[in-house]
This record gives structure tokens, C-alpha cells and sequence, in this order.
């Protein structure tokens, strides 16, 4: 089971791939904040109703027990669905988190947690021969408003031989 903070859910939503987490990962648990922000500030739009139809199969809510370690990844300036996805993340021992904010990525890495982006999320699905091409989904990433640089985004097709 992996644990998700929000971004890469809305992504995933909005280009139609909501389906890859179950064939990647089989489980993703998300935190009370994240379905917060989806459920409340993503209302209407696909990542809600992604998630409220993905919920009791195999997406679920888990509560987080270290309330104070949230409490200070927010003091460092997280928001709190990235700190209760780090928070979470640690406490069930999950192989990885889903995540894109450098801040987070950073103070999940401070905590030892493993965390795979959105742009992740892809490489997998191609090496594993669920989606054929990466350069289409970066493309669309970026028209959906995912920042990528110019540098990085030809390291990544190059790196998958596209």
C-alpha cells in the first residue's frame, strides 16, 4: 500500500489515468487532509469524483496517530495534506509516498520516506507495459498546468528512449 498527497490524485484525474494507481500499486491509502482538499476544495471537478468512486475498493482514508508530527511539518510550512501523507506515510511503513511539491519531497526525505512523483508514476506504467509512450502524458501534464523544465522533461524521454 502507498500513500498519496494530493497533487499527483488531480493529475492523475485529470488526464483520465486514475485507473494506473490500482494496476501500479494495488492499495493507496490517502489521509483525512487530503480527502479534505479533494473532497472540499477539488469539489466538481474529476479528482472528487475520481476518488469517491475509487474509495472502499482500492483507495481508503487512513487517520494518521502523530498528530504532533503533522503539527510541526505544518510549522515548517507544509500544507497539512503533505504533512499527514508524510506523517502516514512513516507510520504504516508504506514502500512509497506520491508526491510533487519540493518542499514536501524534501521533508519526506528528511523522514526517510520513498517518494514517487506524478512523472513517476508514468515511467512505471511504460515499464511495465501498461501505457505504451511518456511523451504524450508529459505533454498533456503540462498543458494541465504541471510544471516540468525544458531540461528535465528531455531527460526523462531520453532516459525511456522516446
Amino acid at each position: 500500500m502507498v500513500v498519496s498527497n494530493t497533487s499527483p490524485l488531480v493529475y492523475l484525474a485529470e488526464l483520465g489515468d486514475f485507473a494506473l494507481l490500482p494496476e501500479l500499486f494495488s492499495e493507496v491509502a490517502i489521509p483525512p487532509g487530503v480527502y479534505e482538499e479533494i473532497s472540499v476544495g477539488g469539489a466538481g471537478l474529476p479528482v472528487a469524483y475520481a476518488v469517491e468512486g475509487a474509495l472502499a475498493s482500492w483507495l481508503s482514508v487512513k487517520q494518521i496517530a502523530s498528530k504532533p508530527k503533522a503539527g510541526l511539518l505544518r510549522q515548517c510550512g507544509l500544507h497539512t495534506g503533505e504533512a499527514e501523507a508524510i506523517v502516514l506515510a512513516g507510520e504504516i511503513h508504506a514502500p512509497a509516498l506520491l508526491m510533487d511539491d519540493r518542499h514536501g519531497i524534501q521533508a519526506a526525505a528528511t523522514a526517510g520516506v520513498n517518494v514517487i512523483r506524478t512523472l513517476g508514476i508514468y515511467r512505471l506504467a511504460k515499464g511495465r507495459g501498461i501505457i505504451s509512450a511518456v511523451r504524450p502524458k508529459l505533454d498533456e501534464l503540462r498543458r494541465a498546468g504541471f510544471w516540468v523544465r525544458d531540461e528535465h522533461y528531455r531527460m526523462i524521454l531520453e532516459s525511456l528512449g522516446e
